[in-house]
This record gives C-alpha cells, sequence and structure tokens, in this order.
C-alpha cells in the first residue's frame, strides 16, 4: 500500500525490501537489497551500487522519480536490477564503481586495483514483474500517486554476473 514499507527475508543473510520513495512525484517504492543484520555504524543497502544507471532512473526505482509520472512508472512491468551479497563486497563495489565513473579522482594505482576487483565482485540478479497496480488519480493540481502494486520476485543467487559486466554494458533508463 502507498508509503508502506514492505520487507522479506531471501534467505543467504538478506532482505528484499520496497522502502518507500522520498520524492514527492507521485509516491512508489525503491527496491533494495539489505543485509538481515545492518551494520551499527552505516544503513547499506547491497542494490543500489549495482544497478546503473546512477544519479538517474534505474530499475530500482519502481516510482515516480526523476520525471517519470506515477502511470509511467507503473506501465514499466518488469523490474531488473543487481546486488552485492555481503557488506565487504558492497565496499569494494563502491571503490570499483567510483573509480570507473570518476576516473579524474582516481590514481593510476586504483584504477589498477578497481578493474581487478571488478572481476572479483559477484553479483546476485533480480527481477520484479508488476502484475497488478493502481494509480490513484491526483486532486487540485496534487499528482497521481501510485496507490499499491501486486508483484512477483525472482531472485538468482548465482548469476554469474560481475560488476565488471554490469559497468560495462551500462544499461540505459527504463524506456518511457
Amino acid at each position: 500500500m502507498h508509503g508502506q514499507i514492505y520487507e522479506h527475508d531471501i534467505g543467504h543473510g538478506l532482505v528484499f525490501r520496497l522502502t518507500p520513495a522520498a520524492s514527492d512525484e507521485g509516491g512508489g517504492w525503491v527496491i533494495q537489497i539489505l543485509p538481515n543484520v545492518e551494520p551499527a555504524d552505516e544503513i547499506i543497502e547491497f542494490a543500489e551500487i549495482a544497478t546503473p544507471p546512477y544519479h538517474a532512473y534505474n530499475d530500482r526505482y519502481l516510482a515516480a522519480a526523476f520525471g517519470y509520472s506515477a502511470r509511467e512508472a507503473v506501465q514499466i512491468v518488469v523490474r531488473k536490477f543487481y546486488f552485492v551479497r555481503s557488506v565487504e563486497d558492497q565496499q569494494r563495489a563502491a571503490d570499483v564503481v567510483n573509480a570507473t565513473m570518476y576516473p579524474s579522482t582516481a590514481s593510476e594505482a586504483e584504477k589498477v586495483r578497481a578493474a581487478q576487483e571488478a572481476v572479483s565482485v559477484n553479483l546476485g540478479r533480480g527481477q520484479l514483474r508488476i502484475i497488478h497496480s493502481k494509480v490513484t488519480p491526483g486532486k487540485a493540481g496534487v499528482p497521481d500517486t501510485i496507490g499499491y502494486v501486486k508483484f512477483e520476485v525472482v531472485l538468482d543467487f548465482s548469476s554469474g554476473f560481475t560488476m565488471r559486466q554490469v559497468l560495462a554494458s551500462r544499461p540505459e533508463p527504463a524506456p518511457r
């Protein structure tokens, strides 16, 4: 339902979560994979670092965000996402992404190390498929909102994908 967290233990020490989107554009959720026991010092999320494009709308967003309306968001029926499987892999993946996406801030040694790490960070793969959804019409200038979604999720913990492959493919944002 609108504005509520959905959470499910998926084994392997991980939790699948739909977290309400923070934008005011019409609600929805963000797909997250989290450790079932989070480190005390910070919140760690495993799909964000492994699912490009970064800083833009991607398949993790089941939400009215980045200029997508609620109706446009639910029309993207299939969402494909990747995730690391441990806190250590999340930190290694972050190093790889930073050295790859922002090469001018990385030394040559960091770039070489990141390229080697990219091959060794194995990813899980997920797919969420919307089965049914309801968009509530907005009134008086308020945007439409996503009332609810019924969905199914399939997860593959041994997908054979690495950070190198995901970064090399740089998936485009979902079609509008």
